[in-house]
């Protein structure tokens, strides 16, 4: 009797308590099912730093790139500013050849102009001069107009004399 009052006791604490809380699998199977739920927040966690971390990386490069394109950009617009100038700086310098050409060109027409007058002037002096020789010539004979001419010589070359002093 004593043993069946004993069974009694310990069906009656098993109805009362199904699952003893101090019951050795409940223990682990609640750990175990703590230690994968911190596993698998950790696991998500790091999935969620790994696609933060590549959308940064992302940026990143996209930051990179742009100031990359934007130093090209510099550069570019700096060889370019620099051929314009090289540009600039040639064609000022052609033009101001091309002036100077001008100038002289103009310089040395002048000093023809100026050479050409004085030779007509002298020739016209000296066509004058003969003309009238030639004139008197007729009127007075062939003896007094040669000796007008030899006169005539002289102050040619007077009148040369004097235009180079100038």
């Amino acid at each position: 009797m004593v043993l069946v009052s004993l069974e009694v006791v310990n069906i009656q604490q098993f109805v009362a308590h199904p699952f003893p809380e101090s019951y050795p699998t409940k223990d682990v199977g609640r750990k175990l099912r703590e230690a994968l739920k911190q596993q698998l927040t950790i696991i998500h966690e790091r999935v969620e730093a790994k696609k933060i971390a590549k959308l940064a990386l992302a940026e990143v490069r996209q930051l990179l790139a742009k100031e990359e394109e934007e130093e090209k950009l510099v550069l570019g617009r700096d060889k370019i500013r620099t051929r314009v100038n090289e540009r600039v700086a040639t064609r000022l310098q052609e033009e101001e050849e091309n002036m100077e050409k001008e100038e002289m060109k103009k310089a040395l027409e002048k000093l023809r102009k100026e050479k050409a007058k004085q030779v007509d002037e002298e020739k016209s002096e000296s066509n004058g001069e003969v003309k009238k020789a030639q004139d008197e010539d007729k009127l007075r004979g062939r003896e007094n107009a040669k000796d007008k001419r030899k006169g005539s010589k002289a102050e040619k070359s007077a009148r040369k004399a004097r235009n180079e002093e100038r």
